[in-house]
């Protein structure tokens, strides 16, 4: 079992991240396995892509706002500490 400051401080990110929302966390997966194949110009467009799909989509759904004032009150959702 390796353990090394770098390695425990990914897994703490890797933890956050995987307590947010399935959809925006496959985003953002996609996004990076994508952008690492390309220039960085490119992979910034595709991730502003990736980004306004999710917008739309949420925005779209007729409940957006409800959901979010939901989680930004819900004093037992789980808070970042990076």
């Amino acid at each position: 079992d390796i353990e090394t400051p770098a390695l425990d401080r990914a897994l703490k990110i890797a933890d956050a991240m995987g307590k947010n929302d399935a959809t925006m966390v496959e985003r953002y997966k996609r996004a990076m396995d994508e952008g690492a194949n390309m220039l960085l110009e490119n992979g910034l467009q595709r991730e502003r892509q990736l980004g306004f799909t999710h917008y739309h989509e949420i925005m779209s759904d007729g409940n957006a706002l409800e959901n979010a004032r939901e989680f930004i009150t819900d004093e037992a959702r789980p808070r970042s500490k990076l």
